[in-house]
């Protein structure tokens, strides 16, 4: 298994001598090299919904620019993804940018008219809420053919926007067993890094930094999931609360760590796609926080992405 190099930016340090250091003109940011025989935690630090809208962009390259974002993924399908492009290119070059395949959240790139399976009459995707509350009805209630059409369509727009196959491809929200066959279809066509794949979510091994931010579903499919109830799920006071005690046993250990996240800053448009709002910005602004950046350094974390597994 090859180690990544990993480009991030935090605040200048003192080079020790069992690590290097490479700064970059106009950037506060280094690369750091593990040496092989020292063992340390490796953590992926990842931010779905790329592109989402304008907002949600915005504080995912803080997260990339002052913070440890390793990883994200991008919605080809929403009106934001060329400036989420431009941004990254500009601001955030080192973060890995992968792909969000999304049935359930704005509009096709496809002709709505080609995949009826997936769309209200107004040609908009089917929402979460919708797709499982007619899968509850019709459990096959998606085309193959239109989930593949739709997930190759956006592929096809990321290579446009960025001139290169997706860093990683992963679901976003709502699928089921039919959309994650078109998924794997697509994966192996275009040769990407499968994000389902390569972390199964029932390895108990894989360490996971979480567990702040728990919706409920009600009995109509709907989430419980109210600003309110966000704004009771701050992400660094569960940190200090015990988590970083937990996650810091297992710092010096040759073991893989998750932080998966939904960061980003709010703007009106969010409110009117998606029921994660308030705690975005405080998952942005936990990225970000000293805390989090004096972990990696403290405690010679290694930042790494999904290149690592190649």
């Amino acid at each position: 298994m090859s180690r990544s190099l990993v480009r991030f930016r935090l605040p200048a340090l003192q080079s020790p001598g069992n690590r290097t250091f490479s700064f970059s003109a106009g950037y506060n940011d280094f690369s750091r090299i593990i040496p092989a025989e020292r063992s340390v935690m490796k953590l992926f630090v990842q931010a779905d919904d790329y592109g989402m809208t304008t907002g949600v962009t915005d504080g995912i390259v803080a997260c990339g620019r002052d913070g440890i974002l390793t990883q994200t993924g991008l919605f080809t399908n929403m009106p934001s993804a060329e400036y989420a492009v431009r941004r990254w290119r500009q601001e955030m070059p080192h973060v890995l940018l992968g792909q969000d395949l999304n049935l359930s959240t704005g509009r096709p790139v496809t002709d709505p008219k080609l995949i009826p399976s997936l769309v209200n009459e107004d040609g908009s995707f089917l929402t979460s809420r919708q797709h499982r509350v007619k899968e509850a009805e019709t459990p096959d209630h998606v085309r193959y053919e239109d989930a593949y059409l739709e997930y190759d369509n956006q592929v096809k727009r990321f290579i446009e926007l960025t001139g290169e196959k997706p860093g990683y491809i992963g679901p976003h929200a709502w699928f089921n067993e039919t959309t994650n066959r078109a998924m794997n279809d697509i994966i192996e066509k275009y040769g990407c890094r499968s994000s389902t794949k390569l972390i199964n979510p029932s390895d108990s091994s894989f360490l996971r930094i979480g567990g702040w931010s728990k919706p409920v579903i009600r009995e109509d499919k709907s989430y419980d999931y109210s600003v309110n109830t966000q704004l009771a799920q701050d992400p660094l006071e569960y940190w200090n609360s015990g988590l970083k005690e937990e996650i810091i046993r297992h710092a010096p250990e040759d073991v893989l760590c998750m932080l998966h996240t939904h960061a980003g800053f709010l703007d009106r448009d969010l409110y009117r796609l998606s029921s994660f709002s308030a705690v975005r910005p405080m998952e942005a602004g936990f990225l970000c926080s000293e805390e989090m950046r004096s972990f990696v350094r403290d405690y010679n974390i290694e930042l790494v992405n999904y290149s690592y597994f190649d």
